[in-house]
């Protein structure tokens, strides 16, 4: 710590003591030999020592002083989010009110200026307001626990993609936010909301990377039974759909190995609720779609960074029928003009709806679109229409309290023999 006291004490005995080189002061008090020679030049401008070592803005007000307005309409503004961090709440300040035009009467009424991060950190600690985002220690020697490998070089090279439940709406109803993850550059490419983690939510996140940007070289995921089968050497039936596509599926051991998708859901998770509030989103159908078109270019350009090498690596879909890539796939053999999938039985039919007629033991290729579960058998190539012939599911027994209902209940048997 610099003593300017005991610089301008060394330095008036210096007038007299030549040994007292600078060197030595410097080493005594912490100022470098360009600060001492300004202060020694200071010396013969003023005789009085107090006056020299007061700072000329003691006893003053800081000009940048926040005044009683201010800090009250900060409180204000905090209170519709118990939980945000400060870099959050600055970011609302500064996009909802200083840049926005509308709100110019009341920057004015209130004094509002543009503070540093510093300043709100500051604040909270002053307000007693807590921040959730923590850090996790670093080792002794001062790395992360996790030291990060370098990232792809091309967009489009590795995607990350995972599943995080959470209460986003703050009810007490938790929702999986199916969520895709550039490598090269940890820009969110898609997401989709639903229930639970499920095959149907990363079905649409694909389809969303894929009409958008093209097909990636490689998916990076978790070993859940979505993307990785329990049998060696077979592929789920999304599996099934990204190898159509020529994507390779790379399956990570650990939750560290997928690190880059592991942050971006805890800085979704601590930011996300509170923009649901910020902007009004009431229900989860409305989130998928808010999210997809506004909040996925948003915090891209807060967070997004430059890949190494400019060139893409996505490949245009040229050529390729997404309908029939997002399908499940069954094998069934033909037994009587039909095969049974699920305890119901079906028939092709040709274009005017007649069964077509199969010999037994026929194996046949069956296609059930993910998005619509409307039904098809790939034949040579051509897509052939199926209908119901049988239902032998199991099911409670229908309930008939009067002859009306009994006839109904027998004409519809009747129909399904």
């Amino acid at each position: 710590m610099k003593d300017k006291f005991l610089a301008l004490k060394l330095l008036q005995q210096k007038m007299y003591d030549s040994s007292l080189a600078y060197p030595i002061i410097s080493e005594k008090t912490g100022y470098s030999k360009r600060q001492l020679i300004r202060l020694s030049e200071s010396l013969y401008s003023s005789a009085n020592m107090e006056t020299l070592c007061r700072h000329a803005n003691a006893g003053k007000e800081p000009v940048n002083k926040a005044l009683h307005d201010e800090i009250q309409f900060l409180i204000d503004l905090k209170k519709p989010y118990p939980s945000i961090t400060i870099s959050q709440f600055r970011d609302i300040f500064f996009e909802d009110i200083l840049n926005n035009p509308a709100m110019s009467n009341i920057i004015h009424q209130y004094h509002l200026k543009p503070r540093s991060l510093s300043w709100f950190r500051n604040l909270f600690i002053q307000q007693g307001w807590k921040s959730p985002e923590s850090r996790k220690p670093l080792r002794r020697d001062g790395r992360a626990a996790h030291p990060l490998r370098d990232p792809a070089p091309q967009r489009g090279m590795l995607i990350q993609i995972d599943g995080t439940p959470f209460d986003w709406m703050g009810n007490g109803e938790y929702w999986t936010l199916h969520l895709a993850v550039d490598d090269a550059t940890t820009e969110p490419l898609a997401g989709c909301f639903m229930p639970t983690e499920r095959q149907l939510g990363y079905c649409y996140v694909m389809n969303n990377i894929l009409t958008k940007y093209g097909i990636p070289m490689s998916l990076y995921s978790d070993k859940h039974t979505i993307f990785r089968s329990s049998k060696e050497g077979c592929l789920t039936q999304f599996g099934l759909m990204m190898d159509d596509l020529g994507i390779e599926m790379i399956f990570a051991s650990t939750p560290q190995a997928k690190g880059r998708i592991e942050r971006y859901n805890g800085t979704v998770q601590r930011r996300l609720p509170n923009d649901i509030i910020r902007f009004g989103i009431k229900d989860y159908d409305t989130l998928n779609r808010w999210f997809d078109t506004f909040y996925l270019p948003y915090i891209r350009q807060k967070f997004a960074f430059l890949p190494k090498d400019p060139h893409d690596a996505f490949v245009p879909l040229d050529g390729y029928d997404i309908d029939s890539v997002f399908t499940l796939r069954y094998e069934r053999i033909i037994k009587n003009d039909s095969f049974s999938l699920n305890g119901i039985y079906y028939s092709l039919i040709d274009e005017k709806g007649e069964i077509i007629h199969i010999l037994n033991d026929t194996p046949v290729n069956i296609r059930i679109n993910v998005f619509n579960n409307q039904m098809y058998v790939l034949r040579y190539g051509k897509k052939y229409p199926v209908k119901i012939v049988r239902d032998r599911r199991k099911k409670i027994s229908d309930i008939a309290d009067n002859q009306k209902d009994l006839h109904e209940i027998l004409n519809h048997l009747h129909s399904h023999k």
